[in-house]
C-alpha cells in the first residue's frame, strides 16, 4: 500500500466486528436498483473476504475523519460484485451515506465530455486534427505567452498553428487552468483573474477562455486546462443543441444515468453529500468555498471540465460502457475502435510526470482519460492498460481491461481550502487500488457456461 498512515492494532481488530454492519447497509431495502446485474465475488474469481475488508477499511477511514463517508461499487465481467455505503453524507444531521447519494464529481466530468465529442466524431462531423477555430471562431488567432516587459505587461507572439480538437482532448492546447494548477509562472496570476462566471452561458465563458494567452505553442507540451469546457462548447455548436441537453439525450438517458446532470432537482438536494475539508485537529469542517455553486441552480453554466453531479451507480454504468467497448444494455454509445483510441496513450511518456510529479510515474493520457503505461514503476497498484480520471473532491473510478474490473469510489473532501500543514492528506485512490487488486484470485474472470 502506498499510504504511509499506520493502522493501529485496535483498528485492525475492529474490521471483523464491522462486517455485519456493512452487509446490513448493502442489503437495505431502501437502496436503489442495482446499476448492473449482480453476481457473487467467488463466481467471478474474486475474494469475497478481501472485498469485505475493503468496505471495512473505508468504514474505519470515515470513523477516523479522513472523510465523512464513502460509497464504493465494484464490478467484474459486467456484474456487480460489491456495493457499500459507509459513514455519513452529512455529519450534523447524521444523514447516512447511501447508494443513491449525489456527489460533485468535478474532473470525472471530463471523460463524459470526451465521449460526447467522440460521438460526434463518429458521425463524421469533424476530424480530430481539425482546428477548433473551424467551429469556434474566437480561437482563430491564438497568441502564445513569451514573457513580461519591464513594466510587467504580458508579451505574446502568434501561435504557429491553430489549436486542434485532438490538442484539446489530450490537454496539449497550451491553455491554462485554475490557479491551483500553476503556482510558479507569471501566467498563474493572469489565469487566476479570469474566473468563469457561474451565471454566464457556456458560450460566454469559452469566449473568455479563448482570449487568454497560451502557455506554449499548440501541441508542444502537456498542461491540465480548461480544454474540456471548450470541448463542451464544441458539442453545442456541432450538435445544434445545448451541451447539457446533448449529454442527457445521447448519453445519460440511454445509459439510464438518471441521477447525473449539472444541477439537482430541489427534491433531490437532501441527497447531496456535504463538502468537507480537513482541519489541523484531525476533524472535518464544512467547506464554504465561494466557487461551490448552488447545486439546485438550473442556470449554472455547464462546465464540461468539472460541473457534473452524479452517483456511484450512474458512473459505474458509464465506466462499464467503456469497459464493454462502448455499449451497455443494447445501447451503443461508441465503437470499440473509438474506445480503443480514447483509452490508449496519446502523449509523451513523461508528460504527466513532468506536470504533476512523482505520483504520475507510469501514467499517460488518452482522449480524456489517464492511461497506465508502465505499471511496473507506477506508485499505484494496477496493470498496463488500466484507465481512469478522478475528481479533485476525492472521487475515483478505474477500468482495468486486463482483469475485467470496474470500480467507483465516491466521497467529498475539498482539498483546495485545506489548512497548511494538514497532517492527513488523502490517499484514497492509492488505498482503493491496493485493496481492489488484492481481491483478485484469478487474473481473468471465469468463463460462464
Amino acid at each position: 500500500m502506498t499510504s504511509n498512515r499506520p493502522i493501529a492494532p485496535t483498528v485492525l481488530a475492529a474490521l471483523t466486528l464491522l462486517a455485519g454492519a456493512v452487509r446490513t447497509a448493502v442489503a437495505s431495502p431502501e437502496r436503489p436498483a442495482d446499476p448492473l446485474p449482480r453476481a457473487s465475488a467467488a463466481a467471478l474469481g474474486l475474494s469475497g473476504p478481501r472485498l469485505q475488508h475493503m468496505n471495512e477499511f473505508f468504514k474505519i477511514e470515515s470513523e477516523r475523519h479522513l472523510a465523512a463517508g464513502y460509497v464504493l461499487m465494484v464490478a467484474r465481467d459486467g456484474k456487480l460484485v460489491d456495493a457499500s455505503a459507509v459513514g455519513y453524507r452529512n455529519l450534523r444531521s447524521r444523514a447516512p451515506m447511501t447508494l443513491d447519494t449525489r456527489f460533485r464529481i468535478a474532473s470525472m466530468s471530463k471523460p463524459i465530455t470526451s465521449v460526447a465529442v467522440l460521438m460526434l466524431y463518429e458521425q463524421g462531423l469533424f476530424q480530430l486534427d481539425d482546428p477548433i477555430a473551424r467551429f469556434l471562431p474566437e480561437f482563430a488567432h491564438p497568441r502564445v505567452f513569451t514573457g513580461l516587459d519591464s513594466h510587467g505587461n504580458v508579451l505574446t507572439e502568434p501561435a504557429k498553428r491553430g489549436i486542434t480538437i485532438r490538442d484539446l482532448l489530450t490537454h496539449r492546447s497550451g491553455l491554462g487552468y485554475l490557479p491551483g494548477f500553476d503556482m510558479k509562472t507569471p501566467l498563474a496570476a493572469i489565469y487566476g483573474k479570469m474566473r468563469p462566471d457561474a451565471d454566464a452561458t457556456l458560450a460566454a465563458n469559452v469566449r473568455k477562455i479563448a482570449a487568454m494567452p497560451l502557455y506554449y505553442q499548440p501541441g508542444a507540451g502537456w498542461r491540465y486546462s480548461y480544454a474540456d469546457d471548450v470541448l463542451g462548447r464544441l458539442v453545442e455548436v456541432v450538435s445544434g443543441m445545448p451541451f447539457a441537453q446533448f449529454l442527457r439525450q445521447r448519453i445519460f438517458t440511454p445509459l439510464n444515468m438518471n441521477s447525473t446532470g449539472f444541477y439537482l432537482p430541489a427534491a433531490d438536494a437532501p441527497l447531496l453529500a456535504t463538502m468537507y475539508r480537513r482541519d489541523n485537529d484531525g476533524g472535518l469542517r464544512t467547506s464554504h468555498a465561494d466557487w461551490l455553486t448552488d447545486p439546485t441552480d438550473a442556470k449554472v453554466w455547464p462546465s464540461g471540465g468539472g460541473g457534473l453531479i452524479s452517483t456511484a451507480g450512474d458512473y459505474l454504468r458509464f465506466a462499464q460502457m467503456l469497459a464493454n467497448g462502448g455499449s451497455l444494455d443494447g445501447h451503443q454509445i461508441l465503437s470499440p475502435v473509438t474506445v480503443g483510441l480514447m483509452t490508449h496513450n496519446q502523449v509523451a511518456p513523461d508528460a504527466l510526470f513532468d506536470f504533476f510529479g512523482p505520483d504520475s510515474i507510469g501514467l499517460g493520457y488518452g482522449l480524456g482519460v489517464g492511461v497506465e503505461i508502465d505499471a511496473r514503476h507506477a506508485p499505484l497498484a494496477g496493470m498496463d492498460g488500466d484507465y481512469s480520471w478522478g475528481g479533485i473532491f476525492d472521487t475515483h473510478w478505474i477500468v482495468s481491461p486486463a482483469t475485467g474490473l470496474v470500480a467507483v469510489l465516491m466521497t467529498q473532501i475539498d482539498p483546495t481550502v485545506a489548512p497548511a500543514g494538514n497532517p492527513t492528506p488523502s490517499h484514497t485512490d492509492a488505498d482503493l487500488r491496493t485493496l481492489l487488486f488484492a481481491s483478485v484470485k484469478s487474473l481473468a474472470p471465469p468463463i460462464r457456461r
